[in-house]
């Protein structure tokens, strides 16, 4: 299983010229592809409604959009043509069940701040059930990046706790149908334990918020990775942690490997390797892919 995780800036590439076919070429082998910087009617073009534009690009894959932005279009024909901004996630296998939850955020004197989403989605690639979080966290503050790592670690501890968006344990099979969602049994998803994290999380391996998700460092014994978080796909395979650039800001060098995968604890002996894509020139980022031996 191939997983890939890429900010594609709208598809704005390093020449700049917006051209979605060439995101869609760069990805086109993976499984499941997460995406940030999605937008609706955002911009002016033919391309302004990019879901649209992607769910056409991928034709044989399921999709699913969150937008963190969603605001009144005041240029749109009509009341339902929302400005939106967001993620989205594409799989080869259908989408059970999908559901976005709002990151923490405040306001910053003399800065725009925008509102992040986490995208929770239920896949059971060959029939196995995972759990995917494609994610973009605050660009600005440390301070609440922090706490949107914080959040985010609670809400997948707690979601096998809570279960999918619906539960149905115990009913009857046959009040299903009754139902007025009309729901089948069979299209109630079960929430996994194996998670997959990633996205452009505007963090390096250095930084506080990365220990939360993975784990301290200790000068002796290296990364302690605890069993209930996560791992570094790229470390894991053999990529130390200072090394590796997934953007490339000329006026800030050193801000460079801040997009990343992460796997769950069960999911370490899985990953059969991961990489940055340096050729890339579709967006100002770097995909990172992820082969996975699934189930």
């Amino acid at each position: 299983m191939k997983v890939v995780t890429y900010n594609i800036q709208w598809g704005m590439g390093k020449d700049g010229v917006i051209d979605l076919p060439r995101i869609a070429q760069t990805v086109h082998d993976a499984d499941i592809i997460c995406l940030q910087e999605v937008e609706v009617n955002w911009r002016d073009g033919d391309g302004a409604d990019q879901v649209s534009v992607l769910a056409s690009l991928f034709p044989d894959h399921y999709l699913a959009f969150a937008p963190a932005v969603d605001i009144h279009n005041p240029s749109g024909s009509g009341k339902i043509a929302r400005r939106q901004y967001g993620v989205l996630t594409l799989s080869r296998w259908p989408i059970l069940s999908a559901r976005a939850y709002p990151l923490p955020k405040y306001p910053v004197v003399g800065h725009l701040v925008d509102q992040t989403v986490a995208q929770e989605l239920i896949i059971k690639p060959k029939g196995s059930g995972l759990r995917i979080y494609n994610t973009h966290l605050n660009y600005l503050s440390q301070a609440q990046r922090i706490h949107q790592v914080e959040v985010l670690l609670k809400l997948i501890e707690d979601a096998p706790k809570q279960g999918g968006p619906v539960s149905g344990l115990g009913v009857d099979a046959r009040e299903y149908q009754e139902d007025w969602m009309a729901v089948g049994a069979e299209d109630l998803a079960d929430m996994p334990l194996p998670a997959i994290l990633l996205g452009d999380f505007n963090m390096r391996p250095n930084a506080p918020e990365y220990d939360l998700i993975v784990g301290q460092k200790d000068p002796y014994y290296g990364r302690l990775h605890k069993a209930h978080l996560f791992s570094d796909a790229l470390t894991l395979s053999g990529l130390p942690e200072e090394d590796g650039k997934t953007h490339i800001d000329e006026n800030n060098p050193n801000f460079n490997r801040i997009d990343h995968i992460f796997v769950s604890g069960d999911l370490v002996p899985k990953v059969k390797k991961a990489w940055i894509d340096e050729d890339a020139i579709a967006s100002d980022h770097q995909p990172i892919f992820a082969e996975i031996n699934w189930p």
